[in-house]
């Protein structure tokens, strides 16, 4: 079927009745003529069938504000906990000191399993796999976020369940004091391309108290 300007298509007749919402209301008689059957339903309401389109509208519309709302109460603990933790740093007066309050504060992050401040300087399993990352994952960068294969995981954390990692160098790029390590068991959790103004902050001050402590 055409008309004058060209094929009559659905998307004209979509277009048509959006501009014409009261068409259907000024031409009732064409709704006798309308398929509107359905085989479990049999024939709807059309004032029904909108309030159903709108419900689901508006339950999708709830859901989406539910998830925003979320995201924003995890960002504001974010936001205490690496606040809290940068204040906290400077009453340290150890590395020691320093590392366990970062254990004990940052794992309080949703899904981090693990956090620790790794001495590259040590001689241990640990520093050792640290080190094998800054020539690998942190060769161009002073960060990394993602995933590592099996090889890169051993000895970096006992906990096997991990599965995606964060690491930040501290001090000089070409020969850093330490690696500010964290880990989930989330596979996703750390991502590349993921966010990093709060540990950016908390990573400038730690690199300040761990001058100031060596």
């Amino acid at each position: 079927m055409s008309h004058s300007e060209g094929p009559l298509t659905h998307q004209l007749v979509q277009d048509f009745l959006h501009q014409h919402p009261d068409f259907l209301l000024a031409h009732p008689y064409l709704l006798l003529e309308l398929n509107l059957y359905s085989d479990t339903q049999g024939a709807p309401n059309l004032a029904l069938l909108q309030q159903r389109t709108l419900r689901e509208q508006n339950q999708q519309l709830q859901k989406q504000i539910a998830q925003m709302v979320a995201h924003a109460q995890e960002n504001e603990q974010i936001y205490r906990l690496f606040s809290e933790c940068q204040r906290r740093l400077w009453q340290c007066q150890d590395v020691s000191a320093l590392t366990e309050l970062l254990s004990q504060e940052l794992t309080q992050l949703p899904n981090v399993n693990h956090c620790q401040l790794v001495n590259l300087s040590d001689d241990s399993e640990q520093a050792r796999a640290v080190n094998a990352l800054r020539h690998s994952r942190l060769k161009d960068s002073n960060g990394y976020q993602g995933r590592l294969n099996q090889a890169e995981r051993t000895g970096l954390v006992e906990d096997e369940q991990c599965q995606s990692f964060a690491l930040y160098t501290l001090g000089d790029k070409d020969n850093p004091q330490a690696v500010l390590l964290f880990a989930s068991h989330c596979a996703d959790h750390f991502a590349p391309g993921n966010g990093s103004l709060f540990v950016s902050e908390l990573v400038s001050s730690l690199q300040l108290r761990l001058q100031h402590l060596a």
